[in-house]
């Protein structure tokens, strides 16, 4: 019978990881309006409005009093799920920053000193798009943020108008584009649409994927002038050297093939089923994520409990690192990403990652480590698979090459460093 999680959705604990605040400033934290509002006096004179030092914006500084006013920005998110798998070591180390989140849903455990408001936003288009709407443009009008930065579809289709109507400099993050390569032509054209929509409101448009930074200009969805690449990356620290402090999963003797994803079709998730089925008996399949019923691609409930026989569902969990390390192989054949997390945590944590060839994904595992099978091809997956089954010394090789790719390149701190200097030129161009 299929396992349930009590948890509706998976989460990571925090990272507990601040960066330090510079030097030169000391700190007074007041609160106004239940946000935090750090003002830093200077020790010595700002040079202009903006102060920016070490790598870090330090906000607006009053001549009069010396007093640096740090700036305060807004992330807009449509479930808190979003916040606490991708935005928590941003908010918690871009500390100059005075930061409030925006979410579609109850946010119960922020960072400290971050502001959450909710304004509710279903993730499918609905009727109550436009309660939202306005419900945003209210509170973007109220809280006079220096900058609103969104993300995931339906937060920016709908928080990016808010802003700029509210007078505030929009930031839209594109996690992964809707209009790319591998999609239909239907998808694609109302992919390109919707995209179109997105960085026409936005006065900066974030990627994370190199593909997208070459193809939204190519396809005239965005001028480049707009767009600044951030990229993606996970706390390596986290991952390498494997988690001593975290209790071990409980396996048998026979090799583990693990997925991490939300239960929908778009992750690949019917894929898996069927590559369980293909291996019943070679290895134990087990995949860690939370049901989503309200999605329209979500898997049923019967198609879980028909394939309770060949895969462990294991659900939500608040730490996936115990199931990593349990894993032998970890497989992604997701028909759509940007820079996939999971992808980048497996081979943190040393793991040969098997996937679709997909945008996104093809930056984080080599295309040339014969671990990429084209979009769709079960058969192929299924292929992939076995031989790492079959062969342990591979399995380890491959696994140590997709993590020196990992350290390479997808360090979070890098991406820290991005944003920082997104944020000063905003103070430059306010």
């Amino acid at each position: 019978m299929a396992r349930w999680a009590s948890i509706p959705e998976a989460r990571y604990p925090a990272h507990g990881l601040e960066a330090s605040a510079p030097g030169p400033l000391t700190f007074t934290v007041c609160r106004i309006g239940g946000a935090s509002l750090e003002q830093r006096r200077l020790e010595q004179p700002g040079t202009g409005p903006e102060c920016y030092r070490d790598g870090k914006w330090g906000g607006r500084v009053e001549q009069g009093t010396r007093v640096s006013v740090a700036p305060r920005g807004c992330r807009v998110v449509t479930t808190s799920m979003t916040a606490r798998l991708l935005l928590d070591h941003q908010l918690r180390a871009i500390d100059e920053v005075s930061w409030s989140v925006v979410s579609g849903d109850p946010f119960p455990d922020p960072p400290e000193d971050v502001s959450v408001q909710v304004v509710p936003i279903r993730r499918e288009f609905a009727f109550s798009d436009g309660a939202a709407f306005v419900g945003l443009w209210r509170c973007f009008r109220r809280s006079r943020f220096d900058f609103v930065q969104t993300h995931t579809p339906k937060a920016s289709f709908l928080g990016l108008p808010a802003a700029r109507l509210s007078g505030t400099r929009a930031i839209y993050t594109i996690h992964g584009a809707l209009y790319f390569k591998d999609n239909s032509r239907r998808g694609n054209i109302l992919g390109w649409l919707f995209e179109k929509w997105c960085c026409a409101w936005a006065h900066v448009v974030l990627v994370q994927s190199r593909e997208d930074q070459e193809v939204l200009p190519r396809a005239h969805i965005c001028s480049s002038a707009k767009i600044r690449y951030v990229g993606n990356g996970v706390v390596l620290d986290r991952f390498v050297p494997p988690p001593s402090s975290t209790p071990p999963v409980p396996r048998s003797t026979r090799p583990r093939v693990l997925m991490v994803s939300r239960l929908v079709r778009e992750k690949g998730c019917a894929d898996f089923l069927a590559l369980a089925r293909a291996l019943h008996g070679r290895a134990d399949f087990v995949h860690v994520g939370p049901v989503e019923p309200d999605q329209r691609d979500a898997l049923s409930a019967q198609e879980i409990a028909a394939a309770s026989g060949d895969v462990s569902f294991v659900g939500a969990v608040d730490d996936v690192r115990p199931y990593l390390d349990s894993a032998d192989v970890v497989v992604l054949p997701s028909y759509r990403e940007g820079i996939p997390r999971v992808a980048m945590e497996a081979a943190a944590a040393g793991r040969p990652v098997v996937a679709y060839d997909v945008r996104g994904v093809r930056e984080v595992v080599d295309p040339a480590s014969g671990l990429l099978v084209r979009r769709g091809d079960t058969a192929a997956l299924t292929g992939v698979v076995e031989r790492l089954l079959e062969d342990p010394h591979r399995r380890t090789t491959v696994g140590l090459a997709c993590q020196a790719r990992v350290l390479e390149r997808f360090s979070e701190d890098n991406v820290i460093t991005r944003l920082r200097g997104v944020y000063a030129e905003l103070a430059g161009a306010a």
